[in-house]
């Protein structure tokens, strides 16, 4: 990638309607190519209009939005195209859903395909095959959470990836994704402890120091003069005990 150019809130007429999703951005290539992304994002309410078969026009939201991406000339409304080939293109549906809104997406992709399929450009035989996509707020929290994207030298990009992070969590928009598994080779553990006892016939005291680390050796141990052995990954490598008699 060459370079990017973000657009928020672009207007866009589509038909005798005027449409305004959330971001455009334009990904350029070498050979004079792009990759065109279109973005809706919603929080707490759904698509802000759905499919009328009454109305020659195209009626519902996102149907509306994917005009924009695959009509070259609705979308040169508001960015510069000229001298680029789209080699791609997508509009992804932001949304706090647990699971994704099917009826929604496929409501959205049939009646864009239907009112649009005798275009000249139209290049689809199937309403799924459209470039349409959701992504959960909870996917991009976890994306944040389980990826480094941050440089050494904090700059403004990383500033603005973290203050999406807190208000996803302030939100609750995001979930538990379990634990990551342990690496015992890379933990070391080391405990000190003093204990006492008592006994009828000697007295005395005895300490224990004990220095633990979890390397992964294998133990051996012989049942009926054969020898099997176990690979456990948990050993006590090396114990101090020190006596002490008790006066």
């Amino acid at each position: 990638m060459i370079s990017e150019e973000y657009l928020f809130w672009p207007r866009f007429r589509t038909g005798r309607s005027q449409t305004e999703p959330d971001v455009l951005i334009m990904l350029r290539h070498p050979g004079n190519q792009c990759t065109l992304v279109l973005i809706e994002a919603k929080f707490n309410s759904d698509k802000s209009s759905e499919a009328d078969y009454t109305s020659e026009d195209v009626t519902d939201q996102l149907a509306r939005e994917l005009m924009i991406i695959e009509n070259q000339g609705v979308c040169g409304q508001s960015l510069s195209l000229e001298g680029f080939e789209i080699a791609s293109k997508a509009l992804i549906y932001v949304t706090a859903h647990d699971v994704i809104p099917e009826k929604a997406l496929e409501a959205s992709s049939f009646e864009f395909f239907e009112k649009t399929r005798c275009l000249e450009n139209a290049s689809y035989e199937d309403a799924s095959e459209l470039p349409l996509y959701w992504l959960p707020w909870w996917k991009i929290e976890q994306l944040i959470s389980r990826n480094n994207f941050f440089s050494a030298e904090e700059t403004a990009k990383d500033r603005i990836i973290k203050h999406v992070q807190e208000v996803l969590r302030v939100k609750k928009l995001c979930r538990f994704y379990g634990l990551n598994p342990l690496n015992f080779n890379s933990i070391a553990y080391s405990y000190s402890s003093t204990v006492k006892a008592r006994f009828e016939s000697d007295r005395y005291a005895k300490s224990y120091t004990f220095d633990t680390m979890f390397p992964k050796i294998p133990f051996r141990y012989q049942i009926s003069g054969k020898e099997r052995s176990y690979n456990f990954g948990l050993v006590i490598p090396k114990i101090c005990s020190n006596y002490q008699l008790e006066e």
